[in-house]
């Protein structure tokens, strides 16, 4: 008897802690989200402090939705179905051209720093490259 007890105890506890991780990475991650916005728009420090309880609500009301509608059991699923698995061909392809938006972005957003025109030059380029890596090789007839 003793032993159940000590086993629902620690299983409360973890429990517990799982929340308070939860709760901590949904505060950490909008913290990230509004300083990404305020440094790319570059936004004054009232409209974050405005922005911020807005923001951390809507995570929470997001967090909650999930809960209720057990999508974070659905993703964990997916998750280990996604781990036990070969990466293709065109999974490569794809978190590739992942990297090549995000590099778009940050060539964007460096031209918006620098209150210089975007080099559309270097993101042609990068294209040009991708597109050649991945395009079909045409056999020679």
């Amino acid at each position: 008897m003793k032993k159940i007890k000590t086993q629902q105890f620690i299983g409360r506890q973890l429990a517990r802690l799982k929340a308070g991780q939860s709760l901590y990475s949904i505060i950490m991650i909008t913290i990230t989200a509004i300083s990404v916005f305020s440094f790319a728009f570059q936004i004054n420090i009232w409209i974050i402090c405005i922005l911020f309880p807005i923001a951390l609500f809507g995570a929470f009301y997001i967090g909650y939705i999930m809960d209720k509608k057990n999508i974070v059991t659905a993703d964990h699923i997916k998750t280990l179905e996604m781990y036990h698995r070969y990466l293709s061909v065109a999974d490569i392809k794809v978190f590739e051209f992942g990297l090549l938006q995000i590099e778009a972005i940050f060539e964007w957003l460096k031209s918006m720093q620098e209150d210089k025109p975007l080099d559309d030059n270097i993101l042609k380029r990068k294209w040009e490259e991708y597109f050649k890596r991945w395009s079909p090789q045409e056999e020679d007839k």
